[in-house]
């Protein structure tokens, strides 16, 4: 029931029903209204000229009993009770059997509202209703109130002598007419009701229907399905309704797909980004991310385990102040340049866009730069001013035995050789760099190969108090390589190994791996530092950050060289140290089957 009144039809059935009722009260209440003043106006002015026009007659009559037979008859017709007084109010006369009830005279006489004592005293007063207590027909019921109109006009009983005439009607007809009157209005009012009901749901084939087609359509455009129409049936305000409602659907459609593609290419656009992108919400929660960013994201996570919302000290800085925030953020060994700004909405901030850059490369390139113009020079700078120190030395006859001048000279051929070594290096690196790597590459047995590049160290282990170790656990028998260049790499790496070891270390050879062959060569010595863990493979690293070396020591490019063969071998270079146990050099390669 309450899901009726709150429809369409329920309200507008019960505006009608309403309006309805409304409108037939008061058209009831002045109609009854209507009928009371012109139905009493006219049977008092009827009550009145009959009165008025009895007493003429009584009073011009010669004869008064046979004038009171007369006008008793005609009081009979038209239904109208009379009683006539002398001077001194005794009745002289009345009418009997006119079909009015049998009032009691003395009760009508002795009525106030009668006016009789100016009727007595010669004036007419207008007729009045007044309200008689008489007899029931009813054996059960004592006395009922009547109703009558009644009125008093002056009679000349005898010359000299002022009488008076009563006369009286009963005002039922009136009330009769007025419950036919509410009868009628009552059958009406039933009828207006249903045909109301009937038309109220006539209405709702014609409105609500295509209101609930619009409901309807309007909720399979929530769902998602903007292709969705009203049918339109009419040409009326309904059907152009209607016809608004599928341009807007159609409208919100294009705009959706216009949305749609602009969010795709902005995507697209954040995916192919090399910069990462993390947009904040107002409640400081990461909203939007792009591949970089989560990379960042997950490195960040790992590193910074307590703090629950990433960035987000960052994002109150630039919520506080409302400016700007730039910072760089190691992050697993990588710096991320930050840019968070903020977003406003008008006067107030909505939340951030943080970008992210990983300079970690740039960091690297300006280091690679710094140092190979100080390796460089220090190289350089070095032998040279032996040199030219000792070519001065043996100029200006300072050495003066020939045991001296031998020293001096083979010093300055030392220093030359070094020199060489250096820019042969350089231009060896260079030419691998841009690509020009010459490989002659055949089948070699691996465990002979190995174990020959082994003898080659031992005798320099077993100086130092190192144990030189080989295992080979690889399925491997065979590998497809360039035998120099790879024994290049192997020298530099276990030379390496065994010069930053310290006596009772120990360094291994390792072959392991089914499927990608690897080449391990691990030490117990210094370990290499995190932070510089990046740069091993970069030109002029040197684990000795003092420089100091001995005439056999390296240039620093012997790890940047080597990547550049394992690298024009398919393979790749990587190490894992850790500061104060030891370093591991790693050669990952998958093994291709050649035919001898």
């Amino acid at each position: 029931m309450d899901v009726i009144f709150r429809s369409v039809v329920g309200k507008l059935w019960m505006t009608i029903i309403a309006l309805f009722a409304l409108v037939l009260t008061i058209f009831s209440l002045l109609l009854v209204q209507s009928f009371d003043s012109f139905y009493s106006n006219r049977q008092t002015k009827n009550l009145q000229e009959l009165a008025e026009g009895l007493s003429k007659g009584l009073a011009a009559s010669a004869d008064k009993r046979e004038a009171l037979e007369m006008a008793s008859t005609f009081g009979l017709v038209h239904h109208t009770g009379m009683v006539v007084l002398d001077e001194n109010s005794q009745v002289i006369g009345k009418s009997e059997g006119n079909g009015l009830p049998d009032i009691p005279v003395e009760q009508l006489l002795k009525d106030q509202a009668l006016h009789l004592s100016e009727a007595l005293a010669g004036k007419h007063p207008a007729p009045q209703r007044i309200y008689l207590q008489v007899a029931s027909n009813n054996p059960n019921d004592h006395m009922s109130s009547v109703q009558m109109l009644a009125v008093a006009v002056p009679l000349e009983v005898a010359p000299g002598k002022q009488g008076a005439v009563v006369m009286y009607q009963a005002i039922e007809d009136f009330d009769d007419t007025v419950n036919e009157v509410r009868f009628l209005i009552f059958v009406v009012g039933v009828i207006a009701f249903v045909s109301t009901t009937v038309f109220a749901f006539f209405l709702s084939s014609r409105i609500t229907i295509p209101l609930r087609q619009m409901k309807e359509t309007a909720h399979r455009i929530a769902e998602g399905d903007f292709h969705a129409e009203v049918p339109i049936k009419t040409t009326d305000e309904t059907g152009e309704l209607a016809a608004s409602f599928n341009t807007m659907a159609s409208k919100l459609n294009q705009l959706v797909d216009a949305l749609s593609k602009e969010k795709e290419q902005l995507a697209s656009v954040l995916r192919s980004m090399v910069d990462g992108v993390v947009m904040i919400d107002v409640n400081g929660k990461i909203a939007v991310t792009n591949p970089p960013a989560e990379r960042f994201l997950r490195d960040w996570e790992f590193e910074h385990k307590d703090e629950q919302v990433p960035l987000f000290a960052f994002y109150q800085q630039v919520v506080q102040t409302g400016q700007e925030v730039t910072e760089d953020i190691p992050v697993q060994g990588r710096i991320w340049a930050l840019v968070m700004v903020p977003l406003n909405d008008r006067e107030q901030i909505r939340g951030a866009v943080a970008v992210l850059r990983d300079i970690t490369q740039e960091r690297k390139l300006d280091k690679m730069r710094n140092d190979f113009v100080a390796n460089v020079s220090h190289e350089l700078r070095t032998p040279l001013s032996m040199l030219q120190g000792y070519s001065e030395a043996i100029v200006d006859d300072i050495a003066t035995t020939p045991e001296e001048h031998k020293e001096l000279a083979q010093i300055i051929y030392d220093e030359s050789v070094r020199m060489t070594k250096l820019v042969n290096e350089l231009l060896s690196l260079a030419r691998m760099e841009a690509g020009h790597v010459e490989l002659f590459q055949e089948i070699v047995e691996l465990r002979p190969y190995l174990e020959r590049i082994q003898r080659k160290f031992t005798n320099l282990a077993r100086e130092r108090g190192i144990t030189l170790l080989l295992d080979v656990t690889t399925s491997h028998s065979e590998v497809y390589i360039d035998p120099d260049r790879m024994e290049q790499v192997l020298t530099n790496l276990i030379d390496n190994a065994l010069r930053h070891t310290p006596s009772g270390g120990s360094v291994t050879i390792r072959a392991r791996g089914d499927k990608t062959l690897l080449i391990e060569i691990s030490d117990t010595g210094s370990g290499i530092p995190q932070e510089d863990l990046p740069f091993v493979f970069e030109r002029f690293y040197k684990a000795d950050k003092a420089r100091t070396r001995g005439r056999v020591g390296g240039t620093g490019l012997g790890l940047a060289i080597a990547r550049n063969i394992v690298e024009a071998h398919g393979g790749t270079i990587g190490v894992q140290s850790k500061l104060g146990e030891g370093t591991t050099f790693t050669i990952a390669m998958t093994v291709q089957a050649k035919n001898k």
